[in-house]
C-alpha cells in the first residue's frame, strides 16, 4: 500500500462507533481464503500469501493507476474509491467500493492497474498475493477453481453495478446509485437501509454524470418527499418503492 497523501482525521462520524466488519462468508475473497483455511496457524501457509485486516487509513491508497498487479484486495471494513487521475478536466471517479467488495481484480488480465484505489475513511482490507500462491501448498487445480469461483461471482456482482447505474436523468441515477448500495450492503449482510456516504457530493456527482449542485439539490428534494433522511453523512432510505417508481415511473 501506497500512502499518496497525509492522513486526514475524520470531521465527523456515522452513527456507528466504527466502521462494520464483512463476515468472511460474505466476502467476496472467501472462495480463496476457504481453500487457504484462512491462513490461520497450522494451515501451512507461509506468511505473506493471505494478509488479513490490514489497517489502511483516510487518504492512503492501495495502488496506484498503471502500478504493476501484484494483489487482490477485499474490503473487510469502511470503504474505498476508484478513479482515474488526470492533469486536465480531474480525476474521474468510476467506482465505490463496500466492505465485502474486492478491489483490483480488473488487473488479473492486464498485468497492471487500471485506476487508483484510495480508503474514504479508516478502512481494514485483506489483501491476497496473486504471484504467492503457489507457495500455499494446496492442488494447483484447487486453487485456479477457487480463483475461477471468485473472479466469476465478481463479473456477476459487476454487472449488478453497471446495469442499475444506466438510467435516463439525473433524479434517477441518484436513486438508482442509493438503491444500489442498499441492494450491495443486502447481498453482503450489512444494514441495507442505513448507511453512511462517506464520499462527497462532488464524488458522487463525479461518478454519476452530474453537477455536485444537482446531486444536493436532489438529496435535499428526496428528503422532503419523505423517501431518505440525510443527516450529515448519514442516509436513511425511507421509501424504496417510491425511490424505485422513480427508476421506473408507471
Amino acid at each position: 500500500m501506497n500512502s499518496a497523501s497525509p492522513c486526514v482525521c475524520r470531521t465527523q462520524r456515522c452513527l456507528a462507533e466504527e466502521p462494520l466488519e464483512v463476515e468472511c462468508d460474505a466476502c467476496g475473497l472467501d472462495p480463496i481464503c476457504q481453500v487457504l483455511d484462512y491462513a490461520e496457524a497450522g494451515s501451512g501457509v507461509p506468511e505473506g500469501v493471505l494478509l488479513r485486516r490490514l489497517p489502511v487509513a483516510r487518504g492512503e491508497t492501495l495502488f496506484q493507476a498503471n502500478g504493476v498487479f501484484s494483489s487482490i484486495f477485499a474490503v473487510k471494513s469502511g470503504s474505498f474509491k476508484t478513479y482515474i487521475p488526470s492533469t486536465g478536466k480531474g480525476d474521474r471517479v468510476i467506482g465505490f467500493h463496500q466492505p465485502g467488495e474486492l478491489i483490483g481484480v480488473e488487473a488479473v488480465a492486464s498485468g497492471s492497474y487500471p485506476c487508483t484505489a484510495r480508503a474514504l475513511e479508516p478502512s481494514s482490507v485483506c489483501e491476497l498475493w496473486i504471484s504467492r500462491l503457489p507457495e500455499a501448498g494446496r492442488p494447483n487445480e484447487v486453487v485456479q477453481q477457487a480463483l475461477i469461483q471468485l473472479l466469476g461471482s465478481e463479473v456477476a456482482f459487476s454487472h449488478i453495478v453497471a446495469t442499475t447505474l444506466i438510467q435516463q436523468n439525473g433524479e434517477q441515477r441518484l436513486a438508482a446509485f442509493l438503491l444500489n448500495i442498499s441492494h450491495r450492503r443486502s447481498e453482503r449482510g450489512l444494514p441495507e437501509s442505513e448507511f453512511c456516504l462517506q464520499m462527497s457530493r462532488g464524488d458522487i456527482a463525479n461518478y454519476l454524470g452530474l453537477a455536485s449542485e444537482t446531486v444536493s439539490r436532489l438529496l435535499t428534494r428526496f428528503q422532503n418527499q419523505g423517501l431518505i433522511t440525510l443527516r450529515r453523512k448519514q442516509v436513511l432510505l425511507r421509501d424504496h418503492a417510491g425511490l424505485m417508481s422513480i427508476i421506473e415511473p408507471n
